[in-house]
């Protein structure tokens, strides 16, 4: 199951509030390969897509497509500086879960929120 550290929950625990529009979640997206080096985004969204999956976390609803979970189930969600910006961030962990590389290699996305 994908992690939050105490802080990064806090911290998007209060920006889930200060939304001023309907919210459904932070939606988790993957994009690229994670053999070259992916993407990750996270953003709120307003609605669920046909092939998204919710999952409530401590008052949180995390929103990814169903294909994703398997490459999520490992991340962690932290809250801090990574090199000089300051934010919310995700690391994935693919090595030894989901990774199909030809060398067995996975890069490592992050991204900041």
């Amino acid at each position: 199951m994908i992690q939050i550290e105490a802080e990064a929950l806090q911290q998007l625990l209060a920006l889930q509030q200060q939304l001023t529009e309907p919210c459904a979640g932070l939606r988790i997206r993957l994009e690229g390969d994670g053999c070259q080096g992916g993407q990750v985004t996270l953003e709120w969204t307003r609605r669920l897509r046909e092939e998204d999956y919710p999952v409530s976390y401590q008052g949180l609803v995390l929103i990814a497509a169903i294909t994703h979970w398997p490459y999520l189930h490992r991340a962690v969600i932290q809250a801090g500086a990574q090199g000089q910006e300051p934010g919310i961030w995700i690391e994935l962990q693919l090595q030894g879960t989901a990774c199909h590389c030809d060398n067995q290699v996975c890069a490592t996305p992050q991204t900041m929120l």
